[in-house]
């Protein structure tokens, strides 16, 4: 990254100056002929993809497994994206990468952080007027640890292209095309904060955690607003950034114009743009960064709501690494157009919360389907044209739309209706086949039964319903395993506020974490070293048996202790891992350190499906064009196969096993 992108970039995240890893283009040929395509389809679950098969609705599918192989493979524990695909690219269990869950604590501040990145601000800075400069370094660290198998691949010169894999931001290498994946923040520095201009804010919650509402008012036809945009670090106080939104309403027609920095747009209700590049002043006149959007108009009479979408950092011309080397980023916009840089495309909070209805939400998954799929067809065409080499593709579409229209084929959810599945009850099934009519252009352009040429078609997890959340701090409290300051008062909103840490001896931070209250290790431990693996056994013991009297039903499925050894190497590890049973996870409050009055309530959010329970429960997804030998492989021996397509014998780091006949 040259001074210049990096100035930018340490005027949203206050990195100060620095230089990143620059990739470079391939000077030298290997030896090899071998090709190894994978597609990686989050969340494809094994059943649904048989069900579809047997009905005739996927043949490229079944063309391929037909030539190959079709397997169930063990995913990762516990079964959530970052850790899956974690195991993928290191080859190795959690013990050696160290992710455990989407969110991890640090145990001396008790402070959670999302486990697979962290921006660290520079410590010195020269204040100057109003402005604030760096002296020192900022970092943005990817927090997986571990050798990535592309890195093998890159020293033995073999053109390699990973496209958006999950849990890999920042993504660098000197010598790897790479688009960074989940985990890849939009330019405010969220996940995926969009941004609604409403005249109706009353229609909508006040409190979204999704994004930003901004009451307007027209005066005559015309109103006049300010989009936000990043933080600038680089000022006294880090103000907000913004750019000027000036719109127009017809007095009769569903029809709108719309002008932001000198482009216009004329747009119908129901209508969105492409999308709009913007510019935010950071160091006038000498610095600014470039952000990408698209608008929705979702109403203009009699109440006007216009919907901006999370920022994305610009992929040609990126304030952070998301695309590396910086001139791939440009080769893919001249050649495709902009794209999403931010992890996760598909804006479910968008739905959960009201902003999208069902239709409008699809609308858009569609959207990023059909751009992913161009993206691809721009990939295929470069990876036809070298006599060796890998590619990786990954498409999150499948994943996030499972989550949110799995109420429409399950009738044991609370929030299904005969209405709703009449609507909406194919909508897996079509986005099944949408991914199947991919699979085709890439049989299209490549000979399956080529020996040189290896396809795999992978999914790190499977899904099952979410009908029942469990507020596992909730529970604890109820078991007697934490305490409370005042448990009349237990919906307290705050992080562990309410707790009572001299009468706690375990918490829930995450998905599937336990953590014990550990003297020595947590800020304000009480646990005895020796009192921990009885106290684990116990609550393992009274998770097994927690029963929801509502159903009858087992909650937990299975409940794993994690080793003083592991521990050692990675003191953010948990303490338990639990495995939910069909139909229940944590619910949305525990994850991050709240509690309900209830330890189990049904589950009303249009999240409906979702994969964070037993692994065992949920397994991953393998098609491949050869016959696959191994018996029950996992995610690592996909790592260790794609090595040893190219000659290469994995070291210790890499603990799967090659999936063929050798």
């Amino acid at each position: 990254m040259k001074r210049r992108e990096f100035l930018k970039a340490s005027a949203i995240f206050g990195l100060g100056y620095s230089f990143l890893p620059i990739g470079c283009r391939f000077t030298t040929k290997p030896k090899s002929k071998k090709k190894v395509l994978v597609l990686g389809i989050d969340g494809m679950d094994i059943h649904l993809t048989s069900q579809y098969m047997r009905q005739g609705l996927l043949p490229n599918f079944s063309r391929l497994a037909q030539r190959g192989s079709i397997r169930s493979v063990a995913t990762s524990l516990p079964p959530q994206s970052p850790v899956a695909w974690s195991n993928f690219t290191t080859g190795s269990p959690p013990s050696t990468h160290g992710i455990y869950d989407f969110i991890h604590r640090d145990p001396l501040t008790m402070i959670p952080y999302l486990s697979t990145s962290r921006v660290t601000p520079p410590d010195k800075t020269l204040d100057i007027g109003n402005w604030k400069l760096p002296l020192s370094k900022g970092k943005i660290e990817n927090l997986r640890k571990g050798k990535p198998f592309w890195e093998y691949l890159a020293e033995r010169d073999v053109p390699t292209t990973i496209f958006k894999i999950p849990a890999n931001f920042p993504g660098r290498s000197e010598n790897v095309n790479m688009v960074s994946g989940m985990g890849t923040p939009d330019l405010r520095g969220g996940y995926g904060s969009f941004t609604l201009f409403t005249t109706a804010p009353h229609l909508f919650k006040s409190n979204m955690t999704g994004g930003k509402l901004i009451p307007v008012s027209f005066h005559g036809q015309r109103l006049k607003t300010r989009l936000p945009g990043p933080v600038n670090t680089l000022k006294r106080n880090s103000p907000e950034t913004s750019v000027t939104l000036e719109i127009w309403r017809d007095r009769q027609h569903p029809l709108v114009y719309i002008r932001i920095q000198n482009q216009k747009f004329l747009l119908q209700q129901g209508e969105w743009t492409g999308w709009i590049q913007i510019s935010f002043d950071m160091l006038d006149p000498f610095y600014d960064v470039e952000g990408i959007c698209k608008l929705y108009v979702k109403s203009v009479h009699p109440d006007f709501t216009l919907y901006v979408s999370p920022i994305n950092i610009s992929p040609s011309n990126s304030a952070l690494p998301v695309v590396t080397p910086q001139d791939y980023g440009e080769e893919l916009v001249k050649n495709v157009g902009h794209f999403y840089t931010q992890g996760f495309p598909e804006d479910t909070k968008a739905l959960s919360e009201g902003v999208f209805s069902d239709k409008e939400y699809l609308d858009l998954g569609y959207q990023i389907i059909e751009e992913r799929r161009k993206l691809l067809s721009y990939e295929l065409k470069q990876f036809a044209k070298e006599d060796t080499g890998m590619l990786f593709f990954y498409f999150s579409s499948l994943d996030q739309d499972t989550h949110m229209f799995w109420r429409s084929i399950d009738p044991a959810h609370p929030l299904y209706s005969d209405e709703l599945h009449r609507k909406y009850g194919g909508t897996l099934k079509e986005l099944y086949i949408a991914m199947d009519q991919i699979l085709g252009d890439v049989l299209q352009q490549h000979d399956i039964n080529d020996p040189n040429f290896s396809l795999m078609v992978m999914s790190d997890h499977g899904f099952a319903p979410f009908r029942r959340q469990v507020n596992v701090n909730t529970w604890l409290f109820k078991n007697e395993y934490l305490g409370l300051i005042d448990a009349k008062n237990i919906e307290n909103e705050g992080y562990f506020e309410n707790v009572d840490w001299t009468k706690t001896s375990a918490y829930n931070v995450g998905i599937n974490s336990i953590y014990l209250n550990l003297k020595g290790r947590e800020k304000y431990g009480m646990v005895e070293t020796n009192q921990r693996r009885q106290l684990l056994e116990n609550i393992r013991r009274d998770l097994l048996n927690f029963v929801d009297a509502k159903t009858g039903t087992r909650t937990v499925s299975g409940v794993w202790i994690v080793s003083k050894k592991e521990q050692k190497q990675n003191p953010h590890a948990p303490d338990l891992i639990v495995g939910w049973n069909v139909g229940y996870r944590t619910s949305w409050k525990s994850i991050l350190g709240g509690f309900s009055e209830e330890a189990i309530t049904d589950n009303l959010d249009k999240w409906s499906g979702d994969h964070c329970i037993d692994p065992n429960l949920v397994p991953a997804l393998l098609v491949t064009n050869k016959k696959v030998s191994r018996q029950n492989p996992s995610l690592i021996d996909i790592t260790a196969t794609i090595l040893k397509e190219f000659g290469i014998s994995p070291d210790h780091r890499i603990e799967g096993k090659t999936l063929y006949q050798i």
